[in-house]
């Protein structure tokens, strides 16, 4: 199976140097939404006060499939 890595951007990269075996980019691409989901859970702070949050997909080859980015604004 390919292996896909999901990579955090707040204010630094934090790169996933491990990644996750994953069927196909569909698969990689709906889990990539499903972290990003799971992981602001457990950290709302990061898209507080217009901050922006994101995570990249890569795949084995480094290429980046899809960016989830999230943000938030005070009106």
């Amino acid at each position: 199976m390919p292996r896909y890595f999901f990579d955090l951007h707040d204010h630094k990269r934090d790169a996933d140097d491990e990644g996750t075996e994953l069927a196909n980019d569909d698969e990689a691409r709906v889990q990539a939404i499903i972290f990003t989901g799971d992981y602001l859970r457990d950290h709302p702070q990061l898209v507080s006060n217009g901050s922006r949050f994101r995570v990249a997909l890569r795949d084995e080859a480094d290429a980046v499939l899809l960016n989830v980015v999230v943000t938030a604004e005070n009106p």
